[in-house]
């Protein structure tokens, strides 16, 4: 089940376990060179629309249509709402484009507008609670017994329910990491924290599903 590995102690996909420096030096190297090609790619989409060609725009935002929902959904809880929350937060962008830094990386500035628009769209339709994506809850192989059914069915609305009752600053480093797949370094430059804030924050918001799904080990 997808969520028993959230709870598992932070993966060494950030620090590097002995003798694998080399090996970790040069993966990191090539996500430096993707980042680099993505943030160039960005801003030359932003200069092309600035410019006066709408097609910078579209390819920019078909890019990035994905992850808006993402981000939407994950505050929100709710497909249609987070769908007019990924619409509003579009018309926002586009309107608000000149003013981002050409260079800067994209992402942290297009999260906080996708976010804050969810934020409002949330509040203004009331809805602070939703159901979890069929997929994010993996069944066992084979068919499942009626029982472990609403075993699956009840440790996800739980678990559902306490994502959407963490304190804000949890909420979302544990949405980044969990359901962006972004890396600590990253996180800690959307949210303008430091790395060691991001693992705090992160396993914090663990210990507390822990005890909403009521999964702490035994004493």
């Amino acid at each position: 089940m997808f969520f028993f590995g959230l709870f598992s102690s932070i993966p060494a996909n950030n620090p590097d376990p002995p003798g694998v420096s080399s090996a970790s030096e040069a993966s990191s190297d090539i996500q430096t060179a993707q980042d680099e090609a993505q943030r160039k790619q960005d801003s030359d989409d932003v200069r092309r629309f600035l410019a006066g060609d709408t097609r910078g725009f579209e390819d920019l935002m078909k890019r990035y249509q994905n992850r808006a929902y993402g981000i939407a959904l994950s505050v929100t809880g709710d497909h249609d709402v987070a769908m007019d929350a990924v619409q509003k937060a579009f018309l926002r962008i586009h309107k608000s484009l000149e003013r981002f830094r050409l260079g800067d990386a994209f992402f942290p500035w297009f999260y906080r507008i996708v976010r804050n628009a969810a934020l409002n769209q949330r509040r203004d339709e009331k809805r602070h609670k939703g159901e979890m994506p069929l997929e994010w809850v993996k069944q066992p192989d084979g068919r499942p017994s009626p029982h472990e059914v609403l075993v699956a069915e009840d440790l996800r609305q739980r678990l559902w329910d306490g994502i959407q009752e963490l304190p804000d600053e949890m909420q979302q480093v544990f949405m980044l990491y969990h359901f962006q797949g972004m890396k600590y370094k990253d996180i800690a430059d959307t949210c303008n924290i430091p790395v060691g804030t991001v693992m705090s924050r992160l396993h914090a918001a663990r210990l507390k599903l822990r005890k909403t799904a009521g999964l702490e080990e035994a004493k």
